[in-house]
């Protein structure tokens, strides 16, 4: 991998999935409806084998987080995929992210197969909606897409934030203070447990159905998260975003994020809260799985879609 090779076709990349999805100015290409919510994570005693990360120590951290349905349509009904994008605020005064979805799998790994797919998905001329067609003779050439998309068919739609499962589909490297590293998915465990429904079952209410729940449900206390690090074994792959782990892959929980209420970005001071998964913080490493690194670049161009980018800093016109 080379230092800029996750901007390698994020342009492309991000034209290409709203020619598919729909272009809605102002929002993002992806899990475009989101509400912001503000808590506290706390790291155990645990996380300290596996990182130094500054918000694993053990401190009080606080925390924002952004629950989205999983498509690029912000009027859509909510789908079977929803994402969990968690800022840490650290006490150096920076800030890392943690980017999960319900789901277990990405649709490729790589990014050519995933540039292939978008193309096939691209609709007929003349005609909306993704090409069925298109979609079936690329899953028969890809086995490995075949299988993320059997798998996120078979996943029970979320019936609440707060009794879903989020997982980072991508792997990472845990560095700790002796310079150990560990590979390790990560996922976030709802504390009241894991519960889900059938996707009509949810597609059928109303377009905010989860984040008024999730709202009613804050008025009577917080909604608790622990974090759990699921480690690699030794030939489990580490750059593939398609691959399962065998289902005995000791897990251990390093974490809990307490989420108290509602915010916003004009409260946050931060306009485009942009949840790169790479921006990470010392002990903890990027891997290099390709759809993993090119998510900077396709965040960023999205990011500068929606926002207007640099255009719209207060020293764009100065010469």
């Amino acid at each position: 991998m080379t230092q800029q090779s996750q901007y390698r076709s994020s342009q492309d990349i991000v034209h290409r999935i709203r020619a598919i999805l729909g272009d809605f100015p102002g929002y993002r290409a992806l899990h475009a409806d989101g509400r912001l919510y503000r808590g506290t994570f706390r790291g155990n005693e645990a996380a300290r084998l596996y990182t130094r990360a500054q918000h694993l120590q053990g401190d009080a951290i606080p925390a924002t987080v952004r629950f989205s349905k999983g498509g690029g349509d912000p009027h859509a009904p909510f789908g079977a995929t929803v994402g969990m994008a968690t800022r840490f605020y650290l006490p150096d005064g920076q800030f890392t992210n943690s980017v999960m979805l319900s789901q277990k799998l990405f649709f490729s790994n790589s990014i050519e197969q995933f540039v292939a797919l978008l193309e096939a998905l691209k609709p007929l001329p003349g005609q909306d909606g993704v090409n069925k067609t298109g979609l079936e003779a690329f899953l028969a050439a890809n086995a490995n897409v075949a299988r993320s998309f059997k798998l996120r068919g078979e996943t029970p739609a979320p019936v609440s934030f707060a009794h879903t499962e989020f997982n980072s589909v991508h792997a990472f490297l845990f560095r700790n203070a002796a310079d150990r590293i560990t590979a390790a998915r990560v996922h976030w465990i709802p504390v009241e447990g894991i519960r889900g429904q059938p996707l009509d079952a949810l597609s059928g209410q109303a377009g905010d159905v989860l984040f008024t729940e999730l709202e009613a449900r804050l008025q009577r206390g917080p909604v608790g998260f622990d974090m759990e690090l699921e480690l690699a074994g030794p030939d489990d792959p580490l750059d593939d975003a398609t691959a399962l782990w065998p289902p005995d892959r000791e897990r251990v929980r390093i974490g809990r994020l307490l989420i108290e209420r509602a915010t916003t970005e004009v409260e946050i001071g931060d306009p485009v809260m942009n949840h790169d998964p790479t921006v990470l913080t010392d002990g903890i490493e990027a891997t290099d799985d390709p759809i993993l690194q090119i998510r900077r670049g396709v965040y960023e161009v999205s990011a500068a879609q929606r926002s207007g980018g640099w255009k719209r800093c207060p020293f764009s016109g100065a010469r």
